[in-house]
């Protein structure tokens, strides 16, 4: 994602590095949660540009094995609730959204 690497289930993001940090999906309710309770932050990859559902990990779990290891079984148990992505239906999506590749 963004140049940086991704785990994924399903074809569906659980994770990833960005920068410096750590991004995990929990959801729009369990972001809004970590935000509120757990110290997480937002994940905007560009300014004004949030991604729902996404936070960055607080450095100080980064650094903690156990701590980090509890995020990203968060992030799993949450992502494997999701739908699975084909590799069809990712080539479909990416087709509609980009005019010029037919």
């Amino acid at each position: 994602m963004f140049g940086y690497p991704a785990a994924f289930a399903n074809g569906n993001m659980i994770c990833g590095l960005f920068q410096d940090s750590v991004v995990v999906r929990l959801g729009r309710e369990g972001a809004s949660s970590a935000i509120a309770h757990d110290r997480a932050r937002q994940f905007a990859p560009l300014p004004g540009r949030a991604m729902t559902g996404y936070v960055l990990v607080p450095d100080d779990d980064v650094r903690d094995p156990t701590a980090l290891a509890a995020w990203l079984r968060r992030a799993l148990a949450f992502t494997l609730t999701l739908p699975n992505k084909t590799a069809e239906h990712a080539g479909k999506k990416r087709i509609a959204r980009n005019p010029k590749i037919r």
